[in-house]
């Protein structure tokens, strides 16, 4: 797998292109760390990478929000 062992975050990992990007991710073996401002979105596509085998967590972040980002990427690390 391409990505194994790696880790993906993701803004807008709700929406269908973000999650689109985040199934390719988790198929190819990353951990997938979707982030958005809607949590169902999220968790339902981090259902869908789970039920498939993959990774996935979830939280909310509003991406236009640098202070939000910022904090959400210290935590990451």
């Amino acid at each position: 797998m391409l990505l194994e062992n790696k880790n993906a975050v993701i803004y807008g990992g709700g929406g269908s292109v973000g999650g689109a990007v985040a199934r390719a991710f988790a198929r190819e073996g990353a951990r997938v760390f979707l982030a958005g401002r809607t949590l169902a979105t999220l968790d339902k596509v981090a259902e869908e990478i789970r039920a498939a085998g993959g990774v996935a967590e979830t939280t909310q972040v509003d991406a236009l929000d640098e202070r939000a980002v910022d904090q959400h990427a210290d935590a990451m690390a």
